[in-house]
């Protein structure tokens, strides 16, 4: 939701002992002197505390500063009031959404950017704000992963499963966690799940290319589960269907010819790393 000054109707919430300081906050807000506003903001809120208008615009400033303890102060303050004004209550949880989300966006590039302290620092206050944030608890999963704490992984991801058991990304995001410890099973068991998510949006028109890709992972992590447990007949099965969507993916195509050279099917496994050895020279002669 974009910042706003228009999407308020300010008469619903001031009354005459705090007029002056709201209206010409206001007026400084639409100038964009946003330093100004709060300093009338808090003048309006040293009156009365509990303006939930005055709250959730002071919130929005802060959150705008990047100052997301304030910004969070004001906005849980505003959002837990007993709301007379249903309008009120819709800006405010709008404005505390916005939050949640800018602090997942900041938690999200620090865990890419293998920061995984500062992206603590973000998934924990998402969490703060909404304990059963689903997006938040499986990142903490995944950070603790990366930094080899395995146990506390678990428990985060396991927790986002029971937010929502049919998440796609935490359950292969799970069960390749799993798979590189060797609990096989369980591994089988998370990516059978994402399998059938897949065939359930199977003639979704709309079907991003997000699922395609995790339906291809999970595949490919069930034919290397076959493939280390030597049962290559249905690792050659798994990767036929993932090559079905990735006809040129060279993970699929080098564990393929592999698992057709265990087979004692040659012909089959020059042909898969043959294509390979093409779209390397391929992507060698883009370069």
């Amino acid at each position: 939701m974009t910042f706003s000054i228009d999407n308020y109707d300010i008469f619903n919430y001031i009354n005459y002992e705090q007029e002056d300081e709201i209206n010409l906050g206001i007026s400084y807000l639409k100038l964009g002197k946003f330093n100004e506003a709060l300093i009338d903001f808090n003048k309006a809120l040293e009156i009365n505390p509990n303006n939930e208008y005055v709250l959730t615009l002071s919130g929005e400033i802060y959150l705008k500063f990047r100052l997301y303890d304030k910004a969070l102060l004001c906005l849980k303050i505003a959002s837990e009031l007993d709301h007379s004004n249903t309008e009120s209550l819709v800006h405010s949880n709008n404005a505390l959404q916005k939050l949640i989300n800018t602090l997942l966006f900041h938690g999200e590039s620090f865990y890419s950017l293998k920061q995984y302290d500062k992206a603590f620092l973000y998934f924990d206050k998402v969490l703060e704000i909404d304990p059963f944030n689903l997006i938040a608890s499986s990142f903490r999963g995944k950070v603790y992963y990366s930094l080899g704490q395995y146990y506390k992984a678990f428990l985060n991801l396991n927790k986002s499963l029971d937010i929502n058991p049919t998440d796609m990304a935490t359950l292969l995001y799970r069960g390749e966690a799993y798979f590189n410890h060797g609990h096989y099973d369980k591994a089988f068991s998370d990516l059978k799940k994402v399998l059938k998510l897949y065939d359930e949006d199977l003639y979704n028109l709309g079907m991003s290319l997000e699922i395609k890709s995790n339906y291809t992972n999970a595949l490919i992590l069930q034919a290397k589960i076959c493939f280390n447990l030597k049962k290559f007949c249905d690792t050659i099965q798994f990767l036929n269907k993932a090559l079905e969507i990735e006809p040129k993916n060279k993970i699929i195509l080098t564990l393929s010819g592999g698992a057709y050279f265990y087979l004692n099917q040659h012909n089959d496994a020059i042909r898969d790393l043959n294509q390979v050895l093409e779209i390397e020279q391929s992507n060698a002669a883009l370069i």
